[in-house]
């Protein structure tokens, strides 16, 4: 009898996972943030023909409380104890270093306690922001999820997609719309030229172009027909952010003029809301009209005078300096959540009664007057 140098089908699926079981290795994305450890472990299962939750078992000592099926890597995330991390590294061919850089929460803030191999399969928060955004399937891996470490949406890399965590993560396929790419390329001169401080100032745009969308004012009707070209009609809230990115970046670079005028202190609020309105044709931000009040709100948050040599320490206190560089990284001074009324509270905050610029929609937990704030 010639002997076997395959095992049964059987065997193979209950025999103990080896680096041989693991041929194809997939490539780490090179997001400013990083890809979900759930992801990057789907992927590799499926590079290899293996069940996701073969792996996720290989990786879990554990055998009377294995990771339980059903969870998927858009809406779940996998948190590995350090053991399992080790047996990752020796089953991809990856050095901790590698897959560090590459999935977040494979770092020591993030990883499980234990002495043991384990995994834990944990629910991502179903609020804006809290989501993983898919990644573009163009430029990066197709099916793959990137943490969102507070980004809810954004272009992608090639220009082509717009990523947003929302309504459980969503691609927009925005060839239709070069000014879209226009718009990044923009986006990408303030970043490059200020740093944090410039996508800061998109950040503080984008809420105010989302503010118009909500109220219909200003560019309503370019923005259904952007909608439309997404070929979102039916779901037009969830092409908005994507929609108004243009307007957003006219914007962006009207109030780095503001900041740059501040500066030297040679700024004038009514001028400036002049040259707002002649940009978006608009008289109405001049005239005190309902238009005009996200820019009032912005305005009170950066005064006509400041003496700050650093333009990152010449924006308000609301800005917090990014984990990471890149689009949509930082995050806005203006706290209203896009999806949410923009007219009444979704909660009070204990601490001002929603007296500060922070909580004034919601409570934040850079409340000034929180117990232990800076």
């Amino acid at each position: 009898m010639t002997q076997r140098t395959t095992p049964p089908a059987r065997s193979r699926r209950t025999a103990a996972l080896t680096a041989a079981d693991l041929p194809v290795t997939v490539p780490l994305l090179t997001d400013p943030v990083g890809e979900t450890t759930f992801s990057f472990l789907h992927r590799t299962a499926a590079a290899n023909g293996l069940d996701t939750f073969r792996l996720l078992k290989a990786l879990h000592a554990d055998r009377s409380g294995r990771p339980e099926a059903g969870a998927v890597p858009g809406l779940h995330e996998a948190r590995l104890t350090p053991a399992a991390l080790e047996k990752l590294t020796s089953l991809t061919g990856r050095t901790a270093e590698e897959l560090n850089r590459a999935l977040p929460t494979t770092r020591p803030p993030h990883l499980l306690d234990g002495p043991t191999a384990a995994v834990r399969l944990t629910a991502w928060p179903d609020e804006p922001g809290g989501a993983p955004l898919p990644a573009c399937q163009l430029c990066q891996e197709p099916g793959a999820w990137l943490v969102p470490d507070g980004r809810r949406w954004g272009p992608c890399p090639c220009a082509r997609r717009w990523t947003t965590g929302d309504d459980r993560g969503h691609l927009l396929d925005t060839t239709p719309l070069p000014e879209l790419a226009r718009a990044r390329l923009r986006h990408r001169v303030l970043v490059d030229g200020h740093g944090p401080a410039g996508d800061a100032l998109v950040a503080d745009a984008h809420q105010v172009a989302l503010w118009w969308w909500t109220a219909r004012q200003v560019g309503h009707d370019t923005w259904r027909t952007r909608e439309d070209a997404l070929g979102q009609a039916r779901h037009r809230r969830r092409a908005a952010p994507a929609a108004v990115y243009p307007e957003t970046l006219a914007l962006a670079e009207l109030m780095d003029r503001w900041e740059q005028q501040r500066a030297t202190r040679r700024a004038r609020p009514d001028a400036w809301l002049k040259t707002v309105a002649t940009r978006f044709k608009t008289p109405g931000i001049a005239e005190g009209a309902r238009q005009a009040e996200p820019l009032h709100l912005w305005l009170e948050l950066h005064p006509a005078t400041t003496s700050a040599p650093q333009r990152w320490d010449q924006l308000p206190a609301l800005h917090h300096p990014p984990r990471h560089t890149g689009l949509f990284a930082t995050n806005s001074c203006l706290r209203w959540t896009f999806g949410r009324p923009l007219t009444s509270t979704s909660d009070i905050c204990p601490y001002c009664a929603g007296q500060e610029p922070s909580c004034r929609w919601a409570p934040a937990d850079d409340c000034p007057q929180r117990p232990g704030a800076a």
